[in-house]
């Protein structure tokens, strides 16, 4: 027998997530923008919200929706750290939220603002400009170019 569409898209989402914590209801920690969204579009009137410590100020971006289908009857959230994710925290215009602060969001807004990320991070040292033959940072003698026309 094969599993139910909800159980596969869960099981999707639980194979992309980096930490589980089960305790009658499932939190995931996940990596990256694309897979809050990949949550957040997947679950059902999922509540975003972007929220920072009080304390420590730290950034986190949590999709959350009561699932009350096999295989997880209760609350399901994953939570993305901001703090390491800046361009997707700018993009998100949450560069102003206090510590202690949340604001609500949207799938729309979390879309909109992973559409507008650079397909190559500059903190890695890789520029995007049309056309430059750049090398990769580590690319020696030999080594492959990226030519971007």
């Amino acid at each position: 027998m094969y599993p139910s569409k909800d159980a596969r898209e869960l099981a999707i989402l639980l194979r992309i997530s980096r930490e589980l914590d089960i305790v009658g209801d499932i939190s995931a920690t996940v990596d990256n923008p694309s897979e809050l969204l990949a949550w957040a579009t997947i679950l059902t009137n999922p509540a975003i919200v972007a929220w920072r410590a009080k304390d420590s100020g730290n950034r986190f971006l949590q999709v959350t929706a009561d699932h009350r289908r096999a295989p997880v009857r209760g609350r399901v959230t994953a939570v993305l750290p901001g703090d390491h994710h800046p361009e997707f925290w700018n993009a998100l215009g949450l560069d102003d939220l206090a510590a202690g602060s949340r604001q609500h969001l949207n799938t729309k807004a979390l879309s909109e603002a992973w559409a507008v990320m650079p397909i190559t991070p500059t903190d890695l040292g890789i520029t995007d400009k049309a056309g430059s033959g750049t090398k990769a940072p580590d690319a020696g003698p030999g080594q492959p170019t990226i030519d971007h026309r």
